[in-house]
């Protein structure tokens, strides 16, 4: 089963609506909308490399906690947890499976926002083994119809709703030669999902080189910001991205799978490391 089929609106549609969202309505999430959201997450259940991976929310009747070393956040109440195995790819994966549950969160009609930095008091009833691990936190709750001005100061500073433009993401054959929409044919629209994923502060770590005259995508992690590759969100990030991607291409009828397939390239930049292929076929 395709997670596609778990959505019940236009994936491109979802992606383009999700924003991180730091200023909630002070209330906790309705009886509907939290069935709907834990549903989704039930399906959840492992990683890529079979970690298993269990999803739970958490809310607090008061706010009177710090919620992350920066304080960004306003009257959020509602968390999820990504409890995973411990692994050499449990960021990668979190990221991955947790960016399904954002965007349903988003097709609910929730807000949502990924914390990478986070007071473990949010999940103080979540039992945790030595053998798991809860990489980030995702808020969710209900917009607030105007932001903070903290929230408009954080998103100013990290320039939240600008991205990068494709020459800086998306390459065709080799890192010396930046993909253009017409090289990417079928998978335009696919990765332009992709580049509208969410990363921490906003530093879109993803670099995609393609192969010359296949539809084969080699995903490159960068490390952009040194304090976020060593927590190992930009893994994370590399995961959220990933989720965009597969959800898009599935989406227009290109089917695929995940597979290691390192092109072994010799003119890769600096702080640049390869992660994982898109192979279509099934």
């Amino acid at each position: 089963m395709s997670y596609l089929e778990l959505f019940e609106k236009p994936i491109e549609e979802t992606i383009r609506k999700r924003v991180s969202c730091r200023t909630y309505q002070d209330r906790l999430l309705d009886k509907n909308d939290k069935e709907r959201l834990l549903d989704f997450c039930a399906k959840l259940t492992h990683g890529m490399h079979g970690e298993k991976v269990s999803f739970h929310l958490n809310e607090h009747e008061q706010k009177s906690f710090k919620l992350t070393v920066y304080g960004l956040f306003r009257n959020a109440r509602s968390f999820l947890a990504c409890v995973i195995d411990r692994s050499e790819y449990q960021n990668l994966n979190c990221g991955y499976l947790g960016e399904h549950a954002v965007l349903k969160a988003t097709e609910i009609g929730l807000g949502t926002c990924w914390v990478g930095y986070y007071n473990p008091y949010m999940f103080k009833d979540v039992k945790v083994s030595d053998e798991q691990v809860v990489p980030a936190a995702i808020l969710v709750g209900y917009a607030a119809e105007k932001r903070s001005l903290v929230e408009k100061a954080a998103r100013f500073a990290v320039r939240a709703s600008a991205r990068h433009g494709w020459d800086k993401l998306f390459f065709d054959g080799d890192f010396d030669h930046p993909l253009t929409s017409g090289a990417a044919g079928s998978y335009t629209g696919v990765l332009e999902m992709l580049r509208l994923a969410p990363s921490a502060g906003n530093s879109q770590p993803w670099r995609i080189v393609k192969e010359k005259g296949k539809d084969v995508f080699h995903f490159f992690k960068k490390a952009v910001v040194q304090r976020y590759e060593k927590r190992m969100m930009h893994d994370t990030d590399m995961g959220i991205g990933m989720c965009h991607f597969e959800l898009a291409a599935t989406n227009t009828g290109l089917q695929g799978r995940w597979e290691e397939h390192d092109p072994a390239l010799t003119d890769v930049p600096e702080n640049t490391r390869y992660v994982i292929s898109w192979t279509q076929g099934t």
